[in-house]
């Protein structure tokens, strides 16, 4: 009966025993498993960081180009109301010269006194007109050209 006993606690401590080696055999690879799944968190993580990232720096990207774009549309609307301000002044300084070449045709058509340099108030109040004319003329050729350079350079960095 001892020697019954025995056995079958022999039986029992060998069963034990395998059952043990197959539970180690189980959390050898469910601690491998483990590993491999916070090893594969990690990496996502890492993933989702430069993902994050990228996202940002797109964001910032896009935030850029809508700041150029809104830039580029005002500078567009200046060169626009620029070239409308050049126009005007072009045609004022048409007016103007054919005003002043009218004057001048006027002023070379009056006869000429003989004798001493005697200019009849008719004459000298179109002089000092197209004197007056002339320098306007100046004036708003120079004010055009400026313009005209303006919305050049606005043209031009707008292109660019």
């Amino acid at each position: 009966q001892h020697e019954a006993a025995e056995a079958g606690l022999r039986a029992e401590a060998a069963a034990l025993a395998q059952r043990l080696q197959e539970l180690e055999r189980r959390h050898e690879k469910t601690c491998e498993e483990v590993f491999r799944v916070q090893r594969q968190a990690l990496f996502m993580k890492s993933e989702r960081q430069a993902a994050e990232d990228r996202l940002g720096a797109a964001q910032k990207q896009l935030e850029q180009a809508q700041d150029e774009a809104r830039r580029l549309r005002e500078l567009h609307g200046h060169a626009e109301d620029a070239a409308r301000l050049g126009r005007g002044r072009g045609r004022k300084i048409t007016e103007l010269s054919k005003e002043v070449f009218r004057l001048k045709e006027a002023l070379n058509a009056l006869p000429e006194s003989r004798g001493p340099p005697q200019s009849p108030p008719n004459t000298a109040a179109l002089q000092a007109r197209i004197r007056a004319l002339e320098e306007k003329l100046e004036e708003t050729e120079t004010r055009h050209s400026k313009v005209v350079t303006l919305y050049r350079s606005h043209l031009l960095y707008a292109v660019q």
